[in-house]
């Protein structure tokens, strides 16, 4: 499971958060936020690995606790550059930035093609960087610039 790739990365890279340890409800809270439904694999993340306190950690992400998360009308307030992720901003999850908001990425949480794919948001341009949560951690464990 690519959530705990990214707890033992944590651990060997440095130190590794205090989870959060949030149960469905909460993430069934944060559906009902944002009127969406969760993709599986980062359903998981935030069960079994989100920090409960943001966390920086040794590739210069900060992964937001459970409770930041945010989408991307509540968080940004710049246009977004492509046009088919500004369409479904809302649906559009923010859940790491860059050195303190250089970027971040975001997962869209619609049904339909886009559904899981993470997008980076605030870099030059906006884009989609991978096609599935799991894809995304794979990449960044390996190179955390090669999402960006």
């Amino acid at each position: 499971m690519a959530h705990k790739v990214l707890s033992d990365w944590w651990r060997l890279t440095g130190d590794a958060p205090t989870l959060a340890n949030v149960g469905e409800a909460t993430a069934e809270d944060i559906e009902r936020r944002y009127g969406i439904s969760l993709p599986e694999d980062f359903r998981l993340y935030l069960l079994h690995a989100a920090p409960r306190e943001d966390f920086w950690d040794d590739g210069d992400a900060s992964w937001w606790s459970p409770g930041r998360l945010k989408n991307i009308p509540d968080e940004y307030e710049y246009s977004i550059d492509d046009p088919r992720i500004a369409a479904k901003a809302q649906r559009y999850l923010f859940f790491a930035d860059y050195m303190i908001w250089c970027w971040a990425w975001a997962i869209c949480c619609e049904e339909g093609e886009d559904r899981g794919k993470v997008a980076l948001i605030g870099g030059a341009p906006d884009r989609i960087v991978a096609s599935s949560f799991t894809e995304f951690l794979k990449a960044y464990i390996a190179d955390p610039l090669s999402v960006s």
